[in-house]
């Protein structure tokens, strides 16, 4: 179990920012908690902060400081250093000592870099709420958010962060892919240059606690053994995570609308009725996978698809990439479709089913798909394996020809029998 103190960003409205992230942490075993400050109350500035941030930690150890956006300022700053066990940033506006938050966008070029990132996606410059702060969360969550609106007061903005070194802990810093703020390359960069840290990109915007409260937990509990000792990784190593292909396979489904239900996909003879019962019953069907127990099943069958198969494929790919966190899941060999085989290969066929079943399901019904690099990588290596004439029967289509030079899931997708270029 760990302690996790959760800083919000500009305005403070901890509870309100945190909370589904928090209930995320807590009903894995976790104490989870969000620090509440007055944003909005010109009276307090980043030293004030910085003493509540010290009330909230209270007498807990080996406490996991994370803190969101200008929460940043704050982490250096607090006077319990000897209590963190580690710092995550999240979207982070990372100082550097001595310098003010509104010295920072200018220093850091933070409005260039958002002026750069909109142009290239054909998005307005304008600074509006909705498009830069809520475009990927859902619609009931935002109503849940009023109560928390806070207009920041100019008072931490002009004042120094009041810090010379890090505390000597683990830091990890964790961006949005989707952050439209502070777009996700910038943030590499200034982790990079600011603290000789390699950022880590988890799918989602500015707000990801909000949007990806579930991915966002399962991030911050996965560093809890990042730098463990060897007989501590020796319990814990696993080939490698399934968080950003079941988060980017929860957000494709999420808004999958009901019209859609009966529309083409990529899967020959399937709707997207049937592609979605599909998805739901090889989640479950995998779990028994890393859990080694008999699959015992029926077939899904998307004719009697649920209405609420939205909300049951969300908790189950919750639950699949906790069990596959589990070092006994990659240990030996286990079923899955009648096959058995290493469970480290089934692995990878889990990782593949997740990314090209998310891809079919973005394409069949208008939308956006993207994968991490590494998931590409490791399904690809996986496809080309699967090349042969008598490998690919029942698996994957024919070859489609990408063109010279194709973008790594372009390639993947051709690896795969499947045509980027095509619609559904």
């Amino acid at each position: 179990m760990a302690t996790f103190v959760l800083i919000p960003g500009a305005g403070g409205a901890g509870e309100v920012y945190w909370r589904e992230a928090a209930a995320e942490l807590e009903a894995r075993g976790h104490v989870a908690i969000p620090v509440e400050i007055e944003g909005d109350d010109p009276a307090l500035g980043l030293h004030e902060y910085a003493a509540i941030t010290d009330q909230a930690i209270g007498d807990h150890r080996d406490v996991v400081l994370v803190a969101q956006s200008m929460g940043a300022f704050i982490a250096p700053m607090i006077s319990k250093s000897d209590a963190i066990d580690r710092i995550v940033l999240l979207n982070a506006m990372i100082p550097i000592p001595g310098e003010s938050p509104g010295e920072w966008f200018e220093t850091t070029g933070s409005g260039e870099a958002r002026r750069a990132a909109n142009e290239a996606a054909g998005r307005s410059n304008e600074f509006d709420l909705e498009n830069v702060f809520l475009h990927d969360v859902p619609d009931r969550v935002k109503a849940d958010m009023a109560e928390g609106d806070r207009e920041p007061a100019e008072t931490p903005f002009g004042q120094s962060c009041t810090f010379e070194v890090w505390p000597d802990v683990p830091i990890h810093v964790l961006v949005g892919a989707d952050d439209r703020l502070f777009p996700a390359e910038f943030q590499v960069r200034v982790a990079r240059d600011r603290l000789c840290v390699e950022a880590d990109v988890m799918p989602g915007g500015h707000m990801a606690a909000k949007s990806r409260p579930l991915e966002l937990a399962e991030r911050l509990i996965a560093y809890l053994d990042v730098g463990a000792s060897s007989e501590e990784r020796s319990t814990a190593e696993v080939g490698f995570d399934l968080a950003d292909a079941a988060a980017e396979l929860r957000r494709v489904a999420a808004n999958v609308r009901g019209n859609q239900l009966d529309a083409p996909t990529p899967c020959a003879d399937w709707t997207v009725r049937d592609l979605a019962a599909h998805v739901c019953g090889l989640t479950k069907a995998f779990t028994h996978t890393a859990r080694h127990e008999p699959q015992g099943e029926p077939r899904p069958d998307g004719a009697k698809l649920p209405d609420d198969w939205r909300e049951q494929l969300d908790r189950d790919l919750g639950t699949l990439v906790a069990a596959w966190r589990e070092p006994s899941a990659w240990q030996g060999e286990a079923e899955a479709g009648g096959f058995t085989m290493p469970s480290t290969e089934l692995a990878t066929v889990v990782l593949d089913e997740l990314v090209l079943h998310g891809w079919d399901l973005a394409r069949a019904t208008g939308q956006s798909f993207t994968a991490t690099d590494r998931d590409v990588a490791i399904c690809t290596r996986f496809a080309a394996a699967m090349s042969t004439p008598d490998s690919r029967e029942g698996l994957y289509g024919p070859i489609v020809d990408t063109g010279t030079d194709p973008a790594p899931l372009d390639a993947l997708l051709g690896l795969a029998g499947r045509d980027p270029g095509r619609p559904s």
